[in-house]
């Protein structure tokens, strides 16, 4: 527990979100070898020196960055247990990926950009965290297989058809645009989007989309 009074922590704390949010930008725009501290700074509206008091280089804020977007779909889909109900979890699962393209876009396409180039700037840490989880989440959809809870899918494959279709309404976001001849896709959009999804996982799965 920091011994800082609690006002001071979270004024860094929102401090270093701010710095997150124009990386966020920065290197949506610019890339990796074209983004600047300065400009990030700027946009954020601090001090060039406070950017590298929460990190330390470039490198240190584009892993913050992509980190911070790939805890929050990892968390969406927690270890699952051997009791759990696979249509609820999976629905939760990607309601909650559909939730987090539409709150964080450029997040989104910043990691897509990264892994289309080679990934050449993705720190060996977030590669292993995410073959890890990917990993332990397909033994547990296997588990569910076993047991009968849902048809036999290869689990690795079901992952990346989750993956793919939530994240692809950020990545090709103009493209998606376009065809819908809209400036931007609304909430009720995005609702839409999540019903037809979990109704589709849940029926390759073998499982009734339940109210």
């Amino acid at each position: 527990m920091s011994g800082l009074p609690r006002k001071i922590t979270e004024l860094g704390s929102r401090k270093r979100e701010q710095i997150l949010r124009a990386a966020e930008k920065e290197f949506e725009k610019y890339g990796f070898n074209g983004a600047r501290m300065q400009r990030i700074a700027d946009s954020a509206g601090v001090p060039k020196a406070n950017v590298h008091y929460y990190f330390t280089n470039k490198q240190a804020l584009y892993d913050a960055v992509l980190a911070y977007v790939i805890e929050l779909w990892n968390q969406a889909l927690a270890p699952i247990d051997a009791s759990d109900d696979p249509a609820k979890v999976l629905e939760k699962y990607v309601r909650m990926k559909v939730e987090f393209t539409r709150i964080y876009p450029a997040s989104t396409r910043i990691f897509a950009i990264e892994l289309l180039t080679g990934g050449q700037h993705l720190s060996e840490r977030l590669m292993t965290e995410t073959r890890r989880w990917t990993r332990d989440r397909a033994k547990e959809i296997q588990r569910w297989i076993e047991q009968g809870k849902i048809l036999p899918v290869d689990p690795y494959h079901l992952i990346f058809m989750i993956w793919s279709s939530t994240q692809h309404y950020a990545e090709s976001e103009t493209q998606v645009l376009a065809i819908y001849r809209k400036k931007k896709l609304s909430r009720a959009d995005y609702d839409k989007l999540a019903d037809s999804l979990t109704a589709m996982v849940l029926r390759i799965c073998g499982l009734n989309n339940r109210d």
